[in-house]
């Protein structure tokens, strides 16, 4: 009886050790899981060019009524300001909400000029707000189907909301479509005052993404194929836009960023200038400056010819320029890095699955 305690006693002895030695190890294999900065080149990796530019024509197409036949106005043109947006414009906003909803992301058209706004709260600080957006309307009346103003930059938009959206983050996350920005920004304006403002969020860091298809349209020998971005000369927009220039040179090694920016002149001329006028960090991600732009190269900004199939996109035309559709999934790229570290990407819970498993293991064992 005495032995039969002993060998009791003994083999409870021995599965607690097992147990016990069995969840260290556990532990110690999820202490040497990755860390969240370790996911970032997988995270990218999956980017995808042609589904980039699957968003770029049915932005670009939007008043011809291809996606919805009840917005169709004859030709191309997403003017913001018009009667409350033209019809094409109206297209845009609903394709983008839709495509938005689709990826899981609580959806919302704000305000009069209706930007439409997707987010994905964080987990531990959700307080704390990234926002990357685009404007979607176009410049002028007629056909205007801006695709490097702004289709390009609203659905690079989109590629980043699709990635990002198959994860979790501690900080909270928003993409935006900004409407009317050619009106001088007053979407975002509006979403500034009336949302922003009005709820005192914190907004740690905004990324506006505006024309990233043409780099090298300037012909400029001192200004290569570049990426330019424009910001307010303070130590707080600064030090954010050095953070996408870190991550960019980390993780997109390929993206040629211009040594001379941050591009500090006409940081107000964009979506990023209501944001940092209300003291947030921002700064705008372009091809090329706007001092670049009124050099007058790129001849076919906020014409009828900014298109795909316009001369814009034409090896042929007097520019000889074409659409980049690497240089502009390279920007996406440099975008989702530098998001996915500052908001903090939280890895995959299967380590936590495995530490279960194991536990049950042990215990079935002993």
């Amino acid at each position: 009886m005495r032995k039969v305690e002993n060998r009791r006693i003994c083999g409870g002895m021995y599965g607690k050790s097992a147990l016990l030695i069995g969840v260290s190890t556990i532990l110690l294999v999820l202490l040497a899981a990755p860390s969240s900065a370790q996911h970032i080149p997988d995270i990218i990796s999956q980017v995808s060019q042609s589904q980039y530019q699957i968003y770029h024509l049915a932005i670009e197409n939007a008043g011809l009524g291809l996606y919805d036949s009840s917005y169709n106005q004859g030709y191309r043109n997403r003017d913001g300001w018009l009667g409350g947006g033209s019809l094409g414009n109206q297209e845009a906003s609903m394709y983008l909400a839709n495509e938005f909803s689709n990826m899981g992301l609580d959806v919302s058209i704000q305000g009069d000029y209706r930007n439409v706004v997707a987010e994905m709260t964080g987990t531990v600080t959700s307080e704390k707000v990234y926002i990357v957006g685009g404007h979607y309307d176009t410049y002028g009346s007629g056909q205007r189907p801006g695709g490097d103003d702004n289709a390009s930059g609203t659905a690079g938009v989109l590629e980043v909301a699709r990635i990002l959206s198959q994860y979790s983050f501690e900080s909270t996350i928003r993409f935006i479509g900004f409407n009317a920005e050619e009106d001088w920004m007053l979407g975002s304006q509006d979403y500034v005052d009336n949302v922003i403002t009005v709820n005192n969020e914190n907004i740690a860091g905004m990324i506006n993404l505006d024309m990233i298809l043409r780099p090298a349209w300037d012909n400029d020998p001192t200004h290569p194929e570049d990426l330019d971005l424009g910001t307010q000369n303070t130590p707080l927009c600064l030090d954010w836009t050095n953070t996408f220039i870190s991550a960019a040179h980390t993780y997109v090694p390929s993206l040629n960023i211009d040594s001379s920016t941050p591009f500090t002149d006409y940081w107000y001329a964009g979506d990023q200038g209501p944001f940092i006028e209300a003291g947030f960090a921002a700064f705008m991600v372009a091809e090329n400056t706007v001092g670049e732009t009124w050099s007058g190269s790129n001849a076919y900004y906020h014409s009828p010819e900014d298109a795909s199939d316009g001369l814009a996109n034409d090896p042929f035309s007097l520019s000889g320029v074409t659409y980049d559709y690497v240089f502009a999934t390279d920007v996406i790229r440099a975008t989702i890095a530098t998001l996915a570290e500052e908001a903090i990407v939280i890895p995959e819970p299967a380590s936590l699955s495995l530490l279960v498993i194991g536990i049950l293991f042990l215990r079935r064992k002993t």
